[in-house]
């Protein structure tokens, strides 16, 4: 009986406890899971992350934090999924266009030895539809790596050289002595670079003309840089396959980039690697970056963060600002700063116009009063043809007391007389020399105080008269 008691007291206890658990386990709003795969060392795997709401519907942004053991993995790519660092990656996504509870994303690992390894969770931060933040279950990838063929790589301890250490956005690195096989990139060939006076392994692209240089930071993390032999400096390097042909590197030089005034410049973070980028106010979630293809050819590109695609972009044309003279930009600066005493002065100034055209519309009414009285004055009129100086010139003979002539009676007078005929001629040749005559005599008269000028003249016109009798025959 004793024994029937234990058992049943027993029995009670654990249904208590599994009931407890069941409400523990769905006493949040959802759960985060991984996939568990099994490979070999030196392959390239999948894991898979899921969410899914258990209470509720739908769900909005989701970003999960995770870490792995480098000595283990090396993270390859995944879409929305970033590394800050070496050994953390961060998953960044949106549902809230998704009609299901379940949302899924895939991340790409390389195995680096053989042993059993995890990924887990971090950190975890996923919202409602409406912006509210749910709860959620945490899990793990447990991931099972098998004895594998293929070359493994390690991280490379790098011995510091004198000369060695370069910097690239403000970290610092150093340059490696070696590469690892399988971690160039495709289209690549080793080379030797000589820099500070001592000679690097990289690799070139012929196709693109690119050359890069594995560098290795602090804690031993090693990734491609892109060497720019123009001023002896390396970049960041993010090589991206948007199809199973074309892939893109994105470039950090952009000083032959214009873009219109609508797009404001920002950076974008690619897998701890910082690149410049343009967005418009609007389009929060795509950006415009500047990239090379497999080719060689150079384009921007416009990526959607949420789906991490990269899509061939034109930019719109920009219209060419005509140069504007210093003093022209200054006066129009002054213009608008000063518009309010601007306006007031074109207001002033368009009044004083008014005035000034009122006034010269009343002089000249005036004058073609002045000038209708003088028409009827003088009885002018449009018959008569006269010109306006005519009428003026009668004016002034009036004033000047000058009588008014026609200009057909100047042209009479203004023509020469008739030259005199032959017996003019004589006559005048004759008279000449009787006044000369009688000058003469009425000099010698005075002298000799006897001369009577009108016998005298008698005296002489007689014998001109006799002398020139016959003159008409």
């Amino acid at each position: 009986m004793k024994m029937i008691k234990k058992m049943a007291t027993l029995m009670l206890t654990v249904c208590l406890a599994v009931s407890c658990f069941s409400m523990l386990a769905y006493a949040a709003d959802g759960r985060v899971m991984f996939t568990d795969p099994s490979t070999k060392a030196g392959e390239t795997f999948e894991v898979k992350g899921v969410v899914e709401r258990t209470a509720g519907a739908g769900f909005g942004k989701v970003e999960i934090t995770m870490s792995y053991d480098t000595t283990m993995l090396k993270f390859v790519s995944g879409n929305g999924t970033t590394q800050a660092q070496a050994g953390t990656i961060t998953y960044v996504g949106d549902a809230s266009s998704e009609a299901s509870n379940r949302h899924e994303f895939v991340m790409k690992f390389q195995a680096l030895k053989q042993g059993i390894t995890k990924i887990e969770i971090t950190g975890v931060s996923i919202k409602s539809v409406s912006g509210a933040t749910l709860s959620y279950t945490e899990g793990f990838s447990a991931i099972t790596i098998a004895e594998g063929t293929q070359p493994v790589d390690t991280p490379i301890d790098v011995t510091p050289q004198e000369g060695a250490t370069v910097e690239v956005n403000g970290d610092s690195y150093v340059i490696a002595n070696a590469i690892p096989e399988n971690e160039i990139p495709n289209g690549y060939a080793k080379k030797t670079l000589e820099y500070d006076m001592a000679e690097y392994p990289v690799v070139y692209n012929e196709d693109t003309g690119l050359t890069l240089a594995y560098l290795v930071s602090a804690d031993h993390a090693g990734k491609f840089f892109m060497y720019v032999e123009e001023d002896a400096t390396f970049a960041p390097f993010e090589q991206v396959d948007i199809s199973d042909s074309v892939s893109i590197v994105l470039l950090s030089d952009v000083s032959d980039v214009v873009m219109p005034a609508e797009y404001e410049e920002t950076t974008i973070v690619l897998n701890g690697q910082e690149f410049p980028a343009w967005k418009q106010e609007d389009e929060m979630n795509f950006c415009i970056v500047y990239a090379m293809n497999n080719k060689g050819e150079t384009s921007l590109y416009q990526l959607d963060n949420e789906e991490s695609t990269y899509q061939r972009f034109t930019a719109p044309e920009i219209e060419e600002e005509k140069t504007i003279h210093p003093f022209i930009s200054a006066l129009s600066d002054s213009l608008e700063s000063h518009l309010d005493y601007v306006i007031l002065g074109t207001g002033l100034g368009f009044l004083l116009f008014v005035i000034i055209i009122v006034i010269l519309g009343v002089k000249l009414h005036n004058r073609n009063a002045e000038l209708d009285e003088i028409y009827d004055e003088y009885g002018l009129d449009d018959e008569d043809e006269k010109t306006e100086d005519d009428i003026m010139l009668v004016v002034n003979d009036e004033e000047d007391e000058y009588e008014y002539e026609e200009d057909d009676e100047e042209e009479e007078e203004s023509e020469p007389e008739d030259e005199p005929s032959e017996a003019e001629l004589l006559i005048q040749e004759g008279m000449k020399e009787v006044f000369a005559e009688e000058a003469e005599v009425k000099s010698q008269a005075e002298d000799a105080d006897y001369y009577d000028e009108e016998d005298g003249a008698e005296e002489i016109f007689g014998e001109f008269s006799m002398d020139f009798i016959d003159l008409d025959d």
